[in-house]
């Protein structure tokens, strides 16, 4: 995207970074792009390698072939489909209903060498019927690598038809890191295929990777799982997060205890405006894309009192999964005053392809609109942070803030 510049029609307010395009209604800002290198403002990112992050396979044929497989994981035993059945709307909760009953039947594998997770479906039994006036069931199984509910990271088998007692030994596959697997949690679920693609949910299993002993080939063989309700929107009323932002935050003010006391108490707003510094470390956990890769950048929009929106963009990383972007947002002309009255969204973006629109990965809201989707605990910290960014001027903050 082509940089602008445009001078700041409304008061002595600036902010510096990359522009993008906005509303009419929106004042238009002093902008220059600055990357922050400063050894006293940056310190190490604490994440993983983004060579070893989670990023599923599309195409399972390409995966390389585990060593030694055990029999389980051979034989007859095809690989799922990954043909989209435009279940998207399931995840919204656009399907309906029916009492859950059933089992299914299914072994896990993980081979350490190729970082290559696999789910044997074998079979369910017993399942309630999708259509119960016809006495219709065509069942398919669905699965996630819990928080990651991206179109990216769903495998699903193929559709058996007219049997609440189905076979499908099928493998469906997904290339995780192992320091990886203690963040996910393993989302199986059964689904009725209905005319005009209606959907009904028969039953589902969520397996915490984290206590799954993979080591252990005992936990390789065939077991049956009792099918449950779903559970909520977000599974035990956590909020689905979508990656974790690490920044640091910084209130720039006049030196001068006086003048530091004034900027504190929000009075001579005119000679004590300041700024704003933000400092956009890096990202992990981000939903990826098929190739376990992303072309991501940051958005920031502080909304000021007055609805005057500031808005900046990092630059845009190529093919990273856990970008480190280690760039400077200055928000100039501002007062404490204001800012404690004020929101600042960060959000994080995929830049898509020529003709097509960016994707939201996720975002979060710091300030007088603070982020309700982080709930509880989360919220308040969320808070606390804020209010010390506010309350000690000239110092830096470090925050790790969670996207939804």
């Amino acid at each position: 995207m082509t940089s602008e510049k445009h001078l700041l029609t409304t008061g002595p307010r600036q902010c510096s970074g990359q522009t993008e395009r906005r509303s009419q209604s929106d004042t238009a800002v002093n902008v220059t792009t600055r990357k922050v290198s400063a050894p006293d403002i940056l310190k190490p990112l604490n994440q993983e390698d983004p060579k070893g992050s989670t990023y599923p396979i599309l195409k399972q044929e390409k995966l390389p072939s585990s060593p030694a497989p055990s029999a389980i994981f051979s034989g007859g035993f095809r690989h799922g489909s990954l043909i989209s059945i435009n279940s998207t709307c399931t995840e919204m909760g656009n399907f309906d209903n029916a009492d859950v009953t059933g089992e299914i039947e299914l072994a896990i594998r993980y081979c350490f060498k190729t970082h290559s997770l696999e789910i044997c479906i074998k079979a369910c039994k017993n399942l309630a019927y999708g259509e119960d006036k016809k006495k219709k069931c065509n069942p398919y199984v669905k699965t996630y690598l819990l928080p990651d509910r991206s179109s990216q990271g769903k495998r699903k088998t193929g559709v058996q038809r007219n049997t609440v007692d189905p076979t499908f030994q099928e493998t469906l596959q997904y290339q995780v890191a192992p320091a990886q697997l203690a963040t996910r949690r393993l989302q199986v679920s059964v689904w009725h295929l209905g005319a005009l693609a209606r959907r009904v949910f028969l039953g589902e299993v969520i397996i915490p990777l984290a206590t799954w002993d993979f080591e252990d080939s005992t936990t390789r063989s065939f077991r049956w799982h009792p099918l449950r309700a779903k559970a909520e929107k977000y599974e035990d009323s956590v909020p689905q997060s979508n990656g974790e932002l690490a920044v640091r935050a910084k209130l720039v003010l006049p030196s001068g205890p006086g003048k530091l006391q004034e900027a504190q108490e929000g009075t001579e707003q005119l000679s004590l405006n300041g700024q704003l510094c933000l400092v956009v470390l890096g990202a992990k956990n981000l939903p990826v894309r098929p190739d376990g890769t992303l072309n991501s950048f940051v958005k920031g929009c502080l909304t000021l009192p007055d609805q005057q929106k500031l808005r900046l963009k990092s630059p845009v990383l190529k093919k990273q999964a856990c970008p480190q972007w280690k760039h400077s947002f200055v928000f100039s002309g501002v007062t404490p005053a204001q800012l404690r009255q004020s929101s600042l969204e960060l959000t994080v973006w995929d830049q898509a392809l020529l003709g097509m629109n960016d994707r939201l990965l996720g975002g979060t809201t710091l300030g007088s609109k603070g982020d309700a989707a982080g709930g509880g605990d989360a919220c308040s910290q969320l808070k606390l942070q804020w209010q010390k960014v506010l309350s000690s001027p000239n110092v830096w903050t470090d925050m790790t803030l969670i996207l939804h």
